[in-house]
C-alpha cells in the first residue's frame, strides 16, 4: 500500500518511465536504451560530418552526375512498374504489388536492372571522386546489398531465397536512411520515405491477418 503523503504507485511508474526515456535507471545508471540512443546520436553526428565534407568537394560535373542519377532512379521506380501492369511479364497481374514483386521476371526485371545500374554508375562516380574512404565503403556495401536483393535473391525463388531477399531489402532500406542524410536531403522528404515504409509494413501486417 502507498504510504500517506508519499508518492503513489502511478507517480512511481511515471518516474520510472521518465528515467527509461532519459536513458537512466532508477539508481542513476545508464540503461541499455540510453546507451543505444547515445550511440545513434554519435552515428548521426558522424554521418553529418561526412555529409558536410562530401558536399564541400562536389564539382559542377559531380552535381550533373547526381541529377542524372536522380532521373534514372525515378525512372527505375516507375517504368518497370508500368511495364508490369502492361502485362509484359505475366497475365493476370497482381494489384497491389511491391516493387520486388513486379520486377521479379521478364521485361520489367531487365528494365529495372538497366536503370538501377545506370543510376549507380552515375552516383558511384561521385562517391569515387568526392567521397572519403568511409563513404566509398558505405556506397560499395549499399550497392552490394542491392545486387544481393534484386539480382541474386529476387522474390519468388523459393523459401530460402525469399528469406534472403527480405533480409537484403530490410538492409537496403536502412542504407537509404544513411544515404538520404549523406546527401542532405530535406527532412520532409526523409519523413515521407519513413512514412512509406510504415505504410508498407502496415500493408504486410494487414495481408498477414487476411491470409489467416
Amino acid at each position: 500500500a502507498d504510504m500517506p503523503g508519499g508518492p503513489s504507485a502511478l507517480d512511481r511508474l511515471i518516474s520510472r518511465l521518465g528515467d527509461v526515456t532519459n536513458g537512466m535507471s532508477p539508481n542513476g545508471e545508464e540503461t541499455l536504451l540510453g546507451r543505444l540512443a547515445a550511440r545513434l546520436r554519435q552515428l548521426e553526428r558522424r554521418i553529418d560530418d561526412e555529409s558536410a565534407a562530401l558536399l564541400s568537394r562536389l564539382t559542377a560535373r559531380d552535381e550533373e552526375l547526381l541529377r542524372s542519377a536522380r532521373r534514372l532512379y525515378h525512372a527505375c521506380s516507375v517504368v518497370p512498374c508500368l511495364l508490369y501492369y502492361l502485362r509484359t511479364s505475366e497475365s493476370p497481374t497482381k494489384f497491389p504489388a511491391t516493387i520486388s514483386f513486379t520486377i521479379r521476371k521478364g521485361v520489367p526485371r531487365w528494365t529495372h536492372h538497366a536503370l538501377w545500374l545506370a543510376g549507380w554508375a552515375c552516383m558511384g562516380r561521385v562517391f569515387q571522386s568526392a567521397g572519403s574512404a568511409a563513404t566509398r565503403r558505405f556506397a560499395a556495401a549499399m550497392f552490394a546489398t542491392g545486387i544481393w536483393t534484386t539480382f541474386i535473391f529476387r522474390l519468388g525463388g523459393g523459401l530460402l531465397s525469399d528469406a534472403a531477399h527480405l533480409l537484403g531489402a530490410a538492409a537496403y532500406m536502412v542504407d537509404h536512411e544513411v544515404l538520404l542524410r549523406l546527401w542532405a536531403v530535406a527532412p520532409p522528404y526523409r519523413a515521407a520515405f519513413r512514412a512509406s515504409l510504415g505504410v508498407l509494413l502496415a500493408a504486410f501486417w494487414r495481408g498477414h491477418l487476411l491470409e489467416r
